[in-house]
């Protein structure tokens, strides 16, 4: 008896997928965390390819002195931040 209601029921929940995946903004929310995992490590790879060039410096510990490397972080944040926002909005504009 219950046969025929469980047969439904996987039917009910395939369509209902196939309706999720066609829709293109829930497409775009599935694929999100892969895209901003993508910006991130391109950020990671960026940092790691400059970090030896100015820890190796012997100027860097006059401008840690100064403040430079704190100012200069703090610049950096904000424009990383900035980038990361306006490629996520491009993102879920296109």
């Amino acid at each position: 008896m219950p046969l025929p209601l469980i047969a439904a029921g996987f039917a009910g929940v395939a369509s209902l997928a196939s309706f999720i995946m066609r829709h293109p903004f829930v497409s775009k929310m599935m694929i999100f965390a892969v895209f901003t995992a993508v910006i991130t490590a391109f950020v990671v790879y960026i940092k790691g390819l400059v970090a030896p060039y100015i820890v190796s410096s012997s100027l860097m510990s006059l401008a840690a002195y100064f403040g430079v490397l704190d100012g200069l972080s703090l610049y950096l944040t904000i424009v990383l931040a900035g980038f990361g926002a306006k490629q996520v909005l491009a993102f879920i504009r296109s």
